[in-house]
């Protein structure tokens, strides 16, 4: 019976996450999107988007904590359209906690083009999980950093010459180059 328990509990967990039917007035659209890094090795999964982060750069390093920018490219592989923000949710960096700054910067995008972001994204690590984060950069300094976290597509997208307007969740778990380390 524990064996079923733990089993059912495991298979659970393992789902994807569920999301209302609507956020912010868009119709909730799940799609096949891989993220990854330029230096990545794995193969392409079949999805009908790929983002390749760009490498993270130090941008500022302040009382409130470090500030750092990661830019992006994106493809489309089937469907066209104008993103209108990103929004960021649960984000961490190693395990910690990090904010993204909401992504005003619009932007179109066309079928098999691809596309750099207008701007990066601002990512910011708190002065209380930087001294948390520091003691984990001496204790196990890594060379590559594990990100994690959703970001929600809201835009026009079009298919088969019909525009909607619709919002991609897109879970990320992906390896990052350590800024840090040279």
């Amino acid at each position: 019976m524990l064996a079923l328990v733990v089993s059912m509990a495991i298979s659970l967990s393992a789902q994807s996450q569920v999301y209302p039917d609507k956020i912010r007035g868009y119709k909730v659209h799940r799609a096949k999107v891989s993220v990854r890094t330029p230096d990545s090795t794995s193969p392409k999964a079949e999805s009908s988007a790929e983002i390749v982060l760009g490498k993270p750069k130090l941008d500022d390093v302040g009382l409130t904590g470090v500030t750092f920018e990661v830019g992006a490219e994106v493809t489309s592989s089937d469907h066209s359209g104008k993103v209108e923000f990103l929004t960021f949710s649960d984000i961490k960096v190693n395990g910690i906690a990090v904010s993204v700054e909401e992504y005003a910067n619009k932007f179109e995008f066309k079928k098999g083009e691809r596309i750099v972001l207008p701007m990066p994204a601002s990512v910011t690590i708190s002065t209380l999980n930087m001294a948390r984060a520091a003691r984990n950069e001496l204790l196990d300094p890594k060379k590559k950093w594990r990100l994690t976290g959703t970001v929600f597509v809201f835009g026009k997208f079009k298919k088969f010459g019909f525009s909607f307007k619709r919002v991609v969740p897109i879970e990320i778990d992906a390896m990052v180059d350590n800024p840090i380390r040279k």
